[in-house]
């Protein structure tokens, strides 16, 4: 009797934020790895990243009226150039980190400096449900090696000696998680993560030759469960995957009764991928509030009108849904910090210009 093996494709899981024995920071994810996770999809999936590049260039606009050129640090990163990464971690992630110095007095903010948000975890909180502490590490994967240094979390109230220099950790918030965020459009990540794949599974057989599935059956008896799971296991690791699409496939064997039964199994046809493709590109605009595609240069089927009308009125919607409440968040956070150090000039972003009266091809 043969049997037969269904593939499990898993999903990918929300994270999970706890505490580990012996640890002073909280986890970040299963493998307190969960930001390097949406990094990958960033630079894996073509839509995802077009879509974040194009929403974080709306909300940093052309840069800060007035106090932009201000110079922030010993490094001469000015107000604008900490806005455009800040801008980059809140889409991305949700939240973004900036190193605070105060002087010695403990009175005034002198520094600023942006920390990737992906190297940086929470302290516990405590029993006011406060995190008091937050952890850098410049390698997370490797604390041995890259021991995680504590900072003190923002404190107006104490400012001196190892608290001068502390973290300033601002996220977006998101029911059920109070101390790291989700990103805005984490309902897609599926969507985003199967963009990738795609992407990979159509290079890899594109490279490797061009085959559909394959059935085999092995008639030389049924092997013992042991040898079965070890032939399934060898198996799965050398043909399943989007990195392993149209491998060969090679069999030795002493004779043809004794030799492995090698079927192929027709792939999928090219409307199956394209309307998968459609759905995908779909869903990821969704997540990311944008009614349009053209917004971002993608080219689409439907529309609201002309490309002036669809653009403007995709654009509208776009900016008062996506753009502005990120504006506003990455704003307060950030006006906190400019008043300790003596600006009380309001953030102010110059908008972004956009031509409604040209195509994503540059038609009137």
């Amino acid at each position: 009797m043969n049997n037969i093996k269904i593939f499990d494709f898993k999903a990918l899981d929300l994270p999970v934020f706890k505490e580990i024995r012996g640890k002073d920071w909280v986890s970040f994810g299963k493998d307190n790895m969960y930001p390097d996770k949406v990094i990958e999809l960033f630079n894996t999936s073509a839509m995802n990243g077009t879509a974040i590049n194009s929403i974080t260039d709306a909300v940093k606009g052309e840069g800060i009226v007035d106090i932009g050129g201000m110079v922030v640090n010993q490094l001469g990163d000015t107000l604008n150039d900490i806005y455009e990464r800040i801008s980059l971690d809140y889409v991305l992630f949700n939240g973004y980190v900036l190193n605070v110095i105060w002087n010695k007095g403990g009175d005034k903010i002198v520094e600023l400096y942006h920390i990737p948000f992906e190297k940086v975890r929470s302290g516990k909180m405590n029993e006011e449900d406060v995190v008091d502490e937050y952890f850098y590490s410049s390698n997370w994967a490797n604390t041995r090696k890259y021991v995680p240094k504590r900072y003190k979390a923002f404190d107006p109230l104490s400012t001196k000696g190892e608290d001068s220099s502390q973290i300033y950790y601002c996220f977006a918030y998101t029911p059920g998680n109070m101390i790291y965020p989700l990103p805005s459009y984490v309902g897609a990540l599926n969507d985003i993560q199967l963009d990738a794949r795609i992407s990979r599974y159509h290079n890899s057989n594109i490279s490797l030759g061009m085959s559909g599935g394959i059935f085999i059956n092995m008639p030389n008896g049924e092997p013992t469960p042991d040898e079965q799971r070890t032939i399934y296991k060898d198996l799965t690791e050398s043909f399943t995957g989007e990195d392993n699409a149209g491998r060969l496939f090679l069999s030795f064997s002493e004779g043809n009764d004794l030799a492995p039964q090698v079927q192929t199994i027709q792939g999928a046809n090219d409307d199956y991928y394209t309307t998968l493709e459609a759905r995908i590109s779909s869903r990821i605009l969704t997540a990311h509030r944008i009614t349009s595609g053209r917004l971002i240069g993608v080219r689409d089927e439907g529309g609201l009108g002309n490309n002036a009308q669809e653009i403007e009125v995709a654009y509208t919607h776009f900016s008062s849904t996506a753009i502005e409440p990120k504006q506003k968040k990455i704003n307060k956070c950030l006006s906190r910090l400019l008043y300790f150090m003596g600006v009380e000039e309001p953030i102010v972003i110059i908008p972004s210009t956009l031509d409604f009266n040209k195509n994503i091809d540059g038609e009137i």
